[in-house]
């Protein structure tokens, strides 16, 4: 199947959209960060929640950086460094001056997770939308704050409805679309936990309304209110039949008259919003075959009527994990200690145990003194091959220094930083399994404190006996 018409629809779309898009400044002050990396982001959607990479920028010796990139609407971006990150809201045409606060080593001491953070800003409106929503938040979380109990004890209905009419009124006069649907759907979120009925609910906050693609908290009810439904619709008898439309049929077509028969989706915008969300649920659970709900998605990214839903079905198949069992381990290059290059192709025709770590983090640590053991009773059968994460080559190089044992294998990332990407590495350390091939076999792997043996035993047995035939 091929995207190649999405892909120009994308482009088009990109241009058409470039003739009115407006300026957006961001002057960012992040002293704690000189000469590190600061990545923006924007959400592609947010049934998928791809993250698009808009620019980096180094932090200079000062401590500022600056973005200037273009946008049509208000939006929500993401701004990445240092393992921290950070969301706000930008509008067209404005200049924003923000700090980026510190790590807060304290709550959050282990420095290869990432920790969310809150920036501050330099407010001159008070009209702007970051000020409006900082503002809101404020008065919502005094709100909640004061009126928990009663959500509780499940009587919180009069205290929210008078909270809603009192945001109605002080925010009557003021412009903002997207604003006041914040604060329609931050109460709608409140709302889903006031044990409603789910008809009540809908039909107050999605039925006969327009589908907000671009607003984070619309979406974020819609997530919630539509979250695994396809499987709780498939447990009612009405919906068994929806299973034989993915697992048998792998039709499309299928799934939508079904679906049509639901009383909250007789719109088929609607409808056709919540089988991608549901398909990209799907694609995880082991009773449904992964190559019809990848076709399904992918009818949809190629012939939707909504472009908006060829975009999302295409950005939900490209979230789907490409280092699962049987796929294809990606390549890499990467410098060994003594600065010959290697790759993960030269080890073809033999098992791979890979792990990535660095000399920073203690279970990394805990667990590669294991490795030394393993090595000796399966390493004419398995390679060993561990790609450090440290940003300081001089420290790996100390700590190898002192650890002549560790004879295995030891990479360094730093002249091909992609691979973490490639690997989808979050954290440290993580392993995987690599068959002769080239493919997966465990993907993540066992740690060796995780009886990793047990699967080089499997290995070495099968030698054995394809050594004596």
């Amino acid at each position: 199947m091929t995207y190649n018409r999405i892909f120009l629809l994308f482009l088009f779309t990109c241009a058409m959209s470039s003739i009115i898009a407006q300026n957006i400044t961001i002057n960012g002050y992040a002293p704690a960060y000189k000469d590190q990396e600061v990545t923006l982001f924007t959400y592609a959607d947010y049934v998928s929640n791809a993250e698009i990479p808009v620019a980096t920028q180094v932090v200079n010796d000062s401590g500022f950086f600056h973005f200037d990139f273009q946008s049509t609407d208000i939006k929500r971006i993401l701004l990445r460094g240092a393992k921290q990150r950070a969301d706000m809201y930008v509008e067209p045409d404005r200049n924003y001056t923000i700090f980026f606060p510190a790590r807060d080593s304290v709550r959050f001491p282990n420095p290869n997770i990432e920790q969310k953070v809150d920036l501050e800003f330099a407010v001159t409106d008070t009209t702007e939308i970051n000020a409006l929503i900082i503002a809101y938040n404020e008065r919502f979380d005094k709100f909640w704050s004061e009126n928990y109990p009663y959500f509780v004890q499940k009587r919180s209905r009069a205290k929210l409805d008078s909270f809603e009419l009192q945001m109605q009124k002080d925010y009557s006069s003021l412009n903002k679309p997207y604003f006041n649907s914040f604060i329609t759907y931050t109460i709608a979120g409140l709302d889903l936990n006031t044990f409603q009925s789910k008809g009540d609910l809908a039909a107050k906050y999605l039925l006969r309304r327009p589908v907000l693609y671009d607003n984070y908290e619309y979406m974020s009810f819609f997530n919630a209110f539509f979250d695994h439904y396809l499987q709780s619709y498939m447990q009612a008898k009405n919906g068994q039949a929806l299973i034989a439309q993915i697992n048998e049929q792998s039709s499309y077509e299928g799934c939508m008259r079904i679906l049509a028969g639901d009383k909250y989706l007789k719109n088929d915008t609607l409808r056709e919003l919540v089988l991608i969300k549901g398909l990209g649920e799907l694609y995880y659970v082991p009773d449904f075959k992964r190559e019809n709900v990848v076709d399904i998605l992918g009818r949809i990214a190629s012939g939707s009527k909504l472009t908006m839903h060829q975009a999302i079905a295409a950005h939900v198949i490209n979230s789907f994990s490409k280092l699962k069992p049987g796929a294809t381990a990606p390549e890499f290059s990467l410098l060994d200690q003594k600065g010959k290059e290697v790759h993960l192709s030269d080890f073809k025709g033999k098992f791979v145990y890979l792990d990535f770590w660095a000399t920073w983090c203690v279970p990394c640590l805990q667990e590669m003194k294991l490795i030394p053991d393993l090595k000796k009773r399966y390493g004419d059968k398995i390679v060993f091959v561990s790609i450090s994460l440290d940003d300081d080559t001089l420290q790996l190089k100390k700590f190898l220094a002192k650890n002549p044992k560790y004879d295995w294998v030891i990479l360094h990332y730093g002249i091909n930083k992609r691979v973490k990407e490639n690997y989808e590495i979050k954290s440290v350390p993580s392993y995987f399994l690599v068959n002769p091939f080239g493919n997966f076999i465990q993907s993540p792997a066992l740690r060796p404190s995780q009886s990793i043996e047990s699967s080089f035993w499997e290995i070495s047995k099968k030698k054995r006996m394809v050594n004596k035939q």
